[in-house]
């Protein structure tokens, strides 16, 4: 039904063509093929072109899969070249037949108007023969194909959706094992920054709270406090002593000889003793007191980090002669 619907638009072109010929003489169109001799099963080309004025428009055909004998295996877009006066519309089929013997390419009609103009003019390209041979076939060999099967080119964008399913999966196996080993040892799952070195945090506190002067402003106890409270956080991370729930004889009792200087060992002592006296004794020190408790934290944190803490030797007592 569709190859006779087909061939009654050509015959119905083709008698256009010499009814309207005075009018389509400024839009020339041709048909021609790659060659008029093909075996069967063979692709072959037919290629159209239309060349017109820039003021006409071309409705270039829609070809249905099968014309006249022959099959459509790809149907190219359409191109247009352009020059000052003309354009030149193209398009080209790839072909094919299944039946031997002569078969013939019917005159293809091609419509087109005038811009601003509603009349609608046809033009056909002239009858295109091709003789489709047989294969003779050698009844002492063995059966096999007309043709060869074709291979198909495998490019990067038919393996990409593959590869990307490969790399999801990978990806998922891989983060599924990171949280179960990481739940194994008990680890969070997102690693923590290492934690500051304490004497920086604590060098950082003691000016902090420097600039606050805090017993300038009669907060003396406040400042006691809160000087203690560094040292003690500063001892607990550098010596791993529960300074913060020990007492004052407690810290200074578990820094045994070794761990520290003992000169530091005194101004830790110096230290901690004013503190408690403002603390529970109420006790007002002077103001250089203060200032010396507080540079005295700042010499033993200094002093702590940077050197290795040395032994304390014991003096020998010397006999007293009678």
């Amino acid at each position: 039904m569709v190859s006779l619907g087909f061939r009654i638009a050509f015959i119905v072109g083709f008698f256009f063509l010499f009814t309207l010929s005075t009018v389509g003489q400024d839009v020339q169109v041709t048909a021609k093929v790659d060659s008029n001799h093909i075996l069967i099963g063979d692709w072959f080309q037919l290629h159209i072109e239309v060349q017109h004025p820039k003021d006409v428009t071309v409705i270039l055909p829609t070809f249905p899969d099968t014309v006249e004998g022959f099959e459509v295996v790809k149907r190219d877009q359409p191109t247009v070249k352009q020059t000052d006066q003309l354009a030149l519309e193209s398009l080209t089929l790839i072909m094919t037949s299944f039946d031997s013997g002569m078969h013939i390419i019917p005159p293809i009609p091609i419509q087109y108007s005038r811009i601003g103009d509603t009349t609608k003019f046809l033009v056909a390209t002239s009858p295109i023969p091709i003789m489709v041979g047989g294969i003779v076939v050698d009844t002492t060999q063995d059966i096999k194909d007309v043709k060869p099967p074709l291979s198909v080119l495998i490019t990067f964008a038919d393996v990409l959706p593959y590869l990307l399913v490969v790399i999801g999966v990978v990806g998922i196996v891989w983060i599924a094992r990171y949280i179960i080993r990481k739940h194994k040892r008990g680890e969070p799952l997102i690693p923590e920054e290492p934690p500051r070195p304490a004497h920086e945090v604590a060098l950082e506190a003691l000016k902090s709270l420097e600039s606050e002067k805090l017993w300038q402003r009669g907060k003396i106890k406040d400042y006691h406090s809160q000087l203690t409270n560094i040292i003690r956080t500063y001892i607990e991370r550098s010596f791993k002593i529960l300074a913060m729930e020990s007492t004052s004889n407690e810290i200074l009792s578990a820094l045994v000889n070794g761990i520290i200087l003992k000169e530091m060992k005194e101004s830790l002592k110096e230290i901690l003793i004013r503190a408690d006296l403002v603390k529970f004794a109420k006790f007002l020190p002077l103001a250089e007191e203060n200032d010396t408790s507080l540079a005295l934290a700042y010499k033993f944190v200094e002093s702590t980090w940077k050197k290795e803490p040395e032994p304390e030797v014991e003096q020998p007592i010397e006999e007293v002669k009678a």
